[in-house]
């Protein structure tokens, strides 16, 4: 099963961080994070993402749960997802280019690194439904 480490893109506000940091995941292991900020979970290849949040009790933002509100949006900092080409929210650009996704509708192909709750991001947060 794939391993998914997570960052809450809050935390990367609150402390003043980057996500183009190359360290932010060590910078988060250092700090003394709550495992709702930072942590890991597995994921198993039957699973979205944010199913696997909710197994571990994370309360990561649900709405629709089908790739058209973006309120679960996230950026992969590292390794490689598949995502239900139905979904509705991002542009080709947002998922090839700036490497985002939808936790409700993607599945880790490889153990990837992922900040969670970026919807806040520009050009994301006046099309939250």
């Amino acid at each position: 099963m794939p391993d998914v480490e997570y960052l809450s893109y809050g935390v990367v506000e609150e402390r003043d961080w980057t996500l183009q940091d190359p360290e932010i995941f060590g910078k988060a292991a250092e700090a003394d994070l709550d495992c709702e900020d930072h942590g890991r979970m597995e994921v198993s290849h039957e699973e979205s993402i944010l199913d696997a949040a909710e197994r571990e009790d994370l309360s990561w933002s649900l709405k629709c749960l089908k790739g058209r509100c973006g309120r679960c949006s996230a950026l992969v900092v590292d390794g490689e997802i598949s995502m239900d080409a139905e979904q509705e929210f991002l542009t080709s650009e947002e998922v090839e280019s700036k490497n985002l996704c939808l936790p409700c509708v993607s599945k880790p192909e490889t153990d990837i690194k992922l900040v969670y709750g970026v919807r806040h991001l520009d050009g994301l947060q006046d099309r939250i439904k």
